[in-house]
């Protein structure tokens, strides 16, 4: 690998300033990540995901950016991802840790954006069951108040044939001891 070394410059003065997606029509403002980024894990140069994981979704609140989640529940690409100028909407129901991965790959180095690309091994946690690495996504959640109901609920969960027996117990003690 023989690189031509233009200029060099703290990283912190990139900070501010704006870059082309090399595959999707966008631009997108260099920030200043949070005390999770270091440069003894990586090259402290990284993206932010705030749609996947509570220090890039801190993150993305600091700074305002958009709240994207590209990723369904099974671990594929959805329509969200965007249309690509380059691979259109290839990557559409691709697995995001198998052939999406490297179709993202392929497609950076058709681009011309893709300097090396190695394998590194990230701090993800883990699924204890499938020993598959989790995947952090934001969704729709709505929460309610069970103080307007908690009574309506109690006389709900009587008329209810349980199976087994014990959820009864669980969802009934869980319905009257509920703070909100």
């Amino acid at each position: 690998e023989n690189l031509n070394v233009i200029a060099t410059f703290d990283g912190e003065a990139l900070v501010g300033t704006s870059y082309q997606h090399p595959l999707y029509d966008r631009k997108s403002e260099v920030i200043a990540g949070g005390d999770y980024i270091t440069t003894e894990s990586g090259t402290g140069l990284v993206h932010t995901a705030p749609g996947h994981g509570q220090e890039d979704y801190l993150t993305g609140l600091k700074y305002g950016l958009e709240l994207l989640s590209p990723v369904d529940d099974v671990g594929k690409f959805t329509t969200e991802a965007g249309s690509s100028t380059v691979v259109g909407d290839d990557f559409v129901g691709m697995s995001v840790l198998g052939e999406g991965n490297i179709a993202v790959i392929e497609a950076l180095e058709k681009a011309g954006a893709l300097i090396r690309a190695e394998d590194y091994g990230h701090k993800y946690p883990y699924d204890w069951r499938t020993k598959k690495p989790t995947i952090f996504r934001a969704t729709a959640q709505w929460f309610a108040s069970v103080e307007g109901f908690r009574d309506a609920a109690l006389d709900a969960v009587e008329t209810v044939k349980w199976i087994p027996d014990v959820g009864k117990n669980r969802i009934k003690s869980f319905v009257e001891s509920r703070g909100d």
